[in-house]
């Protein structure tokens, strides 16, 4: 795809594959592409940005227990690796499911997690950060009262798991910031794997009628010094923490 054109929707389903090169070379071009503005500026622009991508969000007929065990997850509720687009390895699994009462998102890890976390500056250290637009306004570049941005910081020892919501900067309008005792986190960590697990309820989300509307702006990042870096859909340099057009589409469908 040209820069500049319209970006394409790339759509998932349970028999999506995306075609792995075995080039090294290949895979580099294909992480970022870079743009020379004169003769002063080079930019790295992430490959995935220049594609909108739909995924599938499966129901939970039973909530899962939000206590770090995924036993409750199957792979249906899998999102789709989109690090792959890019050449890059994953460093998780990322599910999510809905119902009636909000969302909810599992993280699976076959690694250690470091879990570096700085709870007076949630989003400097570990953790794991979500944005939601409860009306997936595609065109937007600032948020409405409907974008959100969450954050999730995995407990560890003596520490619990700490939640909360941030205001999203250069937004159009706020709305609610939701008390953090309304979000759920838990934790689980191994000698060689890492889960986490998260439930946003509706209460927490402006807009959230799943009854009246089924699409979902959605970005994630996942960060943490022993797992590395991972990402939805837009990074880094791009201003994805506060431009829902940069994000992908959640679908919440039936089954």
């Amino acid at each position: 795809m040209c820069p500049g054109s319209r970006p394409q929707t790339a759509r998932f389903d349970e028999t999506f594959r995306i075609p792995i090169s075995t080039s090294s070379e290949a895979a580099q071009q294909r992480r970022r592409t870079t743009f020379r503005i004169g003769s002063i500026v080079s930019v790295d622009i992430p490959t995935r940005s220049f594609f909108r991508f739909c995924a599938p969000c499966r129901p939970v007929s039973t909530p899962p227990t939000i206590d770090g065990d995924l036993g409750d997850w199957d792979d249906g509720h899998r999102l789709p690796d989109l690090s792959e687009v890019s050449g890059e390895e994953s460093v998780a699994a990322v599910y999510a499911a809905w119902d009636a009462d909000g969302l909810y998102f599992a993280v699976s890890a076959r690694a250690r997690a470091a879990a570096s976390v700085d709870v007076g500056r949630p989003l400097r250290g570990d953790g794991f950060q979500i944005w939601l637009d409860t009306r997936d306004v595609r065109e937007a570049h600032r948020a409405s009262r409907y974008c959100h941005h969450f954050y999730f910081l995995p407990g560890k020892g003596r520490r619990k798991p700490r939640a909360g919501q941030m205001r999203i900067r250069r937004a159009r309008a706020h709305g609610r910031i939701c008390d953090p005792d309304e979000l759920s986190v838990g934790t689980h960590f191994g000698r060689s794997d890492f889960a986490l697990e998260i439930h946003i309820p509706a209460a927490a989300m402006t807009g959230f009628e799943p009854t009246e509307n089924r699409r979902l702006g959605f970005s994630y990042l996942l960060k943490d010094a022993g797992l590395g870096r991972q990402t939805w859909t837009a990074d880094d340099p791009l201003p994805v923490a506060y431009d829902p057009s940069l994000w992908g589409t959640l679908e919440l469908v039936d089954g």
